[in-house]
C-alpha cells in the first residue's frame, strides 16, 4: 500500500473515534459551558497532547511493554477507572454548588485534559488495536510520523471546535439554567465509564 493510501486508511479509522462522544467530549463541553473559553481550550489542548503521545506509543511499538506486563495494564485500567468515577461523583456532589472561579493559570485545566485522554477507554481501544492494525510495523518511519501528525491535526481541529462551540455566550446561558440536571447526567456517565473500565478485563 502506498503512503497516501495508508494515511487515508488511518484517517478513516480515526475520524469516527475522534468525533464520537466520550469522556473527552463530555469534559471539554462541560468546562466550556460552565467555565471560560480559555479553560476549555486548555483542556482541549491537553486532550490533543495526550492523544499525540498515545499515537506515538502505538505507532512506534512501545505499547508492547503493556502487552508483556499484564499486571501493569490491569493496574493502569483500575486506576484510570477510579479516576473517572471520582470525577463523576464530584460532579454529582457539586451539582447545585456555584461554579468556582477558574484558576489564574490554566495548567491544571491542561493536565485535566491530558489525564482524561490517558484514562479514556475509547482512546486506549483505538490506539492499542485499531491504529496498530491499520499501520503495520513494516511501514517506513516517515509514514509513521506522518500518521501521528495527521492524528494530532484532526484531534486539534475537532476538540478546539467543541471548546469554542460550547463556550459561546448562548450555550453558557442555557447551561446556567440546566446546570444541576446536566451535572448529574455528566457525573453519571463518568461513573459508569469509570466502573466499566475498572472491572472489564
Amino acid at each position: 500500500m502506498n503512503p497516501a493510501a495508508t494515511l487515508g486508511t488511518v484517517l478513516l479509522a480515526y475520524l469516527p473515534a475522534a468525533v464520537s462522544p466520550g469522556p473527552n467530549f463530555v469534559l471539554i463541553a462541560h468546562t466550556a459551558a460552565a467555565g471560560t473559553r480559555r479553560a476549555a481550550l486548555a483542556v482541549a489542548l491537553g486532550v490533543v497532547a495526550a492523544g499525540g503521545l498515545l499515537a506515538a506509543i502505538a505507532v512506534f511499538g512501545l505499547g508492547t511493554v503493556l502487552a508483556h506486563t499484564p499486571w501493569l495494564a490491569t493496574a493502569l485500567r483500575i486506576v484510570c477507572g477510579a479516576y473517572l468515577a471520582w470525577l463523576g461523583v464530584r460532579l454529582w456532589l457539586r451539582a447545585r454548588a456555584p461554579d468556582s472561579a477558574p484558576p489564574a493559570g490554566h495548567g491544571s485545566a491542561f493536565r485535566q485534559g491530558v489525564t482524561s485522554n490517558l484514562t479514556n477507554p475509547k482512546a486506549a481501544a483505538f490506539f492499542g488495536s485499531v491504529l496498530t492494525a491499520t499501520l503495520p510495523p513494516t511501514e517506513p518511519t516517515a509514514v509513521k510520523l506522518a500518521a501521528v501528525v495527521l492524528i494530532v491535526a484532526v484531534s486539534t481541529a475537532w476538540h478546539l471546535s467543541v471548546a469554542l462551540l460550547f463556550s459561546s455566550p448562548a450555550t453558557q446561558r442555557w447551561y446556567a439554567h440546566a446546570k444541576p440536571a446536566l451535572n448529574r447526567v455528566v457525573g453519571t456517565i463518568l461513573v459508569v465509564l469509570g466502573v466499566t473500565l475498572a472491572v472489564t478485563p
